[in-house]
């Protein structure tokens, strides 16, 4: 009997210390690997684009429309000509002001040679002294209404100029307000717009906060900007910081910055929205992780490595700045790291792992 007990109890024993500790579940989980490379430091705000000069083409005189000169939405040349208006009336003005030179022209001639003839007799006595006092004053207002006359014919000179309306810029026009054939007045009421489209501006406004950084990093040299229309993984466009405002706005505490882009394509629009960040510096080495691998705790953030025995190590870590998806460590992670960016929160210090 006792040398069938002994293997039993033997078995027993074994049995009932499988069943007392329980292999150790392994979580499944997702891993990214940390990576090493330079990394921009930079503000990022709203931004939108606007043209370095815009103008709204208007009438000053008043006439019939009888010529548009462009298609909307057609880039045109400093000085095509865009507009005119009928010049009948301003050129019979022209020619009127003209013949009423040409008629004192005349009267002062004949004026000044009466002046001329009576000067030696009114001194030696044989002309009266008030009557040669009129001739001369006769002269003087002749003299005037000719002055009177040639700034008539300027004016008018000026009004007839006004009937060819073209381009003071390079641009785009928009769309066209008044219709051919319509009568135009120097009313207001605008003909067009004319935007510059290339250069142009991105205008943004940051915390005055941040100023003191701005100030530092643009005294080692021309400061880049960056804008995309939604995200900075798909289409960027470069440009530079071109100026600061002069004065904080007390009521709101922002300062307006001014970005300059050359936009030969086009692609950026006058009045768009887009996202922008004014790159200050770039942090050389930077280890980046994905920003789904961050924990927050009451101690601060921290990250899940996988160590290479499968197991989680829970690690505290200091972040800088997020960039799209990623986030930059400057403490705690080293390069190549394996770090979980999916299942964290069945995890612990030791617990198993199976990546997924």
């Amino acid at each position: 009997m006792k040398g069938w007990l002994l293997p039993f109890l033997l078995f027993t024993a074994c049995h009932y210390k499988e069943k007392a500790e329980p292999p150790k579940p392994s979580y499944p989980v997702k891993v990214a690997s940390s990576i090493q490379r330079d990394a921009p430091l930079y503000i990022e705000t709203l931004g939108h684009v606007d043209s370095i000069t815009s103008i709204q083409m208007k009438s000053r005189i008043e006439g019939e429309l009888t010529g548009v000169y462009f298609q909307q939405g057609q880039e045109v040349q400093k000085g095509d000509l865009l507009f005119t208006i009928d010049p009948r009336p301003y050129e019979a003005a022209l020619k009127e002001a003209q013949a009423a030179l040409e008629e004192n022209l005349a009267d002062l001639a004949l004026a000044g040679e009466k002046v001329k003839r009576y000067r030696v007799l009114a001194k030696d006595e044989y002309y009266s002294q008030i009557d040669y006092e009129t001739l001369q004053a006769n002269y003087a207002a002749t003299s005037a209404l000719v002055e009177q006359d040639r700034a008539r014919v300027d004016s008018a000179l000026i009004n007839l100029n006004y009937c060819w309306i073209y381009a003071p810029i390079d641009g785009m026009m928009g769309l066209l307000q008044v219709d051919y054939g319509n009568l135009v007045a120097n009313d207001g009421n605008t003909l067009s717009n004319l935007n510059q489209m290339a250069p142009i501006y991105v205008t943004f406004s940051i915390p005055e906060c941040q100023l003191h950084r701005i100030q530092k990093y643009r005294k080692t040299g021309v400061l880049k900007v960056l804008s995309a229309y939604e995200n900075f993984q798909d289409e960027v466009f470069e440009g530079t910081l071109y100026m600061m405002d002069n004065s904080v706005d007390k009521n709101t505490g922002m300062i307006t910055l001014r970005a300059l882009y050359e936009n030969k394509n086009r692609e950026l629009w006058p009045g768009q929205f887009v996202r922008t960040r004014l790159v200050l510096t770039t942090i050389p080495n930077a280890i980046l992780i994905p920003y789904t691998a961050i924990q927050l705790t009451q101690n601060g953030p921290v990250v899940f490595v996988v160590r290479k025995d499968s197991t989680a190590e829970q690690r505290e870590i200091t972040l800088g700045q997020r960039e799209d998806d990623n986030v930059v460590v400057l403490k705690g992670l080293t390069a190549h790291e394996i770090v979980v960016i999916e299942g964290q929160l069945n995890l612990h210090e030791g617990a198993r792992v199976k990546i997924k």
